[in-house]
């Protein structure tokens, strides 16, 4: 699912009042992806009932 640099610059601004640089926001744009994308992996190998410690472990597991 792709994060536009300027979604990053914008939701900074919006939420926390700060102010990016464009070739910053889109470093942290392709680190956003990266996140996102780990996450619904992990999210997708458990059942919607399962365990939250287990989505961490989860998140731990594919880190290593």
């Amino acid at each position: 699912m792709p994060v536009s640099s300027r979604f990053i610059a914008d939701a900074a601004k919006l939420l926390q009042d700060v102010d990016f640089s464009d070739p910053r926001a889109g470093e942290l744009a392709l680190e956003v992806e990266r996140l996102n994308a780990a996450v619904r992996t992990a999210a997708s190998s458990l059942d919607f009932d399962a365990e939250p410690s287990a989505f961490f472990a989860v998140l731990a597991r594919r880190a290593s």
